[in-house]
């Protein structure tokens, strides 16, 4: 649906425009530019460290499990009916705590990650409209997502050149790129 509404737009504007004057149409992704920006790197080295110290708050919590639901099997012969049940009902709380925790941490995971990266991403629109509007696009599409089912090349400009230029980026040497994911939890503390 999307993409036919992008095609129709496209062929309204082409058909509608073509008779008052020539229409100029630039394409950038996004992500090629993001990836460019001193901003996107510091804020994901800010993300890593955020994940890695989630992670961390939840692991402790599953050890504690582990240790406190392996102690609880080992004397479980020898504790009696009271003990047991005052116990089991720790290793609940235990395994209560742990499931809130993992969901306040994605929680928190997400919430960084639209503080951190909104900036990044307003900076890089603002971009956008100065150069299209200096440059005279009528248009200008995203390519990151859904690239256009078809453009002709010699009439679509890429405007990440310009972009770079603006914003006095350089092209960052090639290296795999590891996208920073939601917390991964350690497995959920086993029921008793």
């Amino acid at each position: 649906m999307k993409t036919i509404l992008k095609l129709t737009l496209v062929a309204t504007l082409l058909v509608a425009g073509s008779s008052a004057y020539a229409q100029k149409f630039g394409y950038i992704k996004m992500d090629d530019l993001i990836s460019l920006m001193p901003e996107n790197d510091s804020a994901m080295v800010k993300l890593q460290a955020l994940q890695k110290e989630l992670s961390e708050q939840l692991e402790a919590v599953q050890v504690e499990f582990n240790t406190k639901a392996l102690d609880y099997q080992k004397n479980a012969a020898t504790l009696s009916d009271a003990v047991k049940e005052m116990r089991q009902k720790e290793l609940d709380g235990v395994q209560q705590r742990y499931q809130e925790l993992s969901q306040l941490a994605t929680q928190q995971f997400q919430k960084a990650q639209m503080d951190l990266f909104d900036p990044v991403l307003k900076k890089a629109q603002a971009a956008i409209d100065k150069v299209s509007k200096e440059n005279s696009f009528t248009l200008v599409f995203n390519t990151a997502n859904e690239p256009l089912a078809y453009y002709n090349a010699a009439t679509v400009t890429d405007i990440l050149p310009l972009l770079k230029k603006e914003l006095n980026l350089k092209d960052k040497p090639t290296t795999p790129v590891t996208d920073a994911a939601a917390p991964t939890a350690p497995a959920t503390p086993a029921a008793k």
